[in-house]
């Protein structure tokens, strides 16, 4: 029996060589990267975060608003001595929120004197409910001191309606 004829690089056809020689250098790079090599890479592409659906959004602007009632609500109105020496302050409360109603806005009443210097001031509870973009219309009559020039008023709470 005859030996196995043995096989060389040399007695390759000439296209067969250039092919082993492409493609050696490859495998050898290829033979050094590992599994954990080409899952890194895969690991910290990031995602694009999914747009958020519109109940998403609403229930994001509802805790926003019902959080800082004080930023939403706003008072506005006028003053006047009535015939037993009381200020009578009427306004309305308007509520800017979008989703947000609340109940019982606190009125912050602030007496001014003739140079602008506080004088006294005083918060007041409006038991009324203020939907989303409502207003509210109020009436108070209070015992101020009698140097009273001016009156300010503001909202300062809210207790938010779930």
């Amino acid at each position: 029996m005859n030996p196995p004829p043995s096989f060389s690089l040399l007695d390759a056809a000439p296209h067969a060589r250039r092919l082993v020689i492409i493609c050696l250098p490859l495998l050898v790079h290829l033979s050094g990267c590992t599994q954990a090599d080409s899952y890194s890479s895969v690991a910290n592409v990031e995602l694009p975060e999914r747009p958020k659906t519109a109940a998403e959004l609403r229930a994001e602007l509802l805790a926003q608003e019902q959080s800082t009632p004080s930023d939403y609500l706003e008072a506005s109105g006028t003053y006047r001595r009535n015939l037993i020496n009381e200020l009578v302050l009427e306004g309305d409360i308007s509520n800017r929120a979008t989703l947000a109603q609340f109940k019982d806005p606190v009125v912050t009443v602030e007496w001014y004197s003739k140079t602008n210097t506080l004088l006294a001031n005083k918060s007041y509870s409006v038991y009324e409910l203020l939907p989303a973009q409502g207003t509210v219309h109020f009436k108070l009559k209070t015992q101020a001191p009698a140097e009273v020039a001016s009156v300010g008023m503001s909202i300062s709470d809210a207790t938010a309606v779930e």
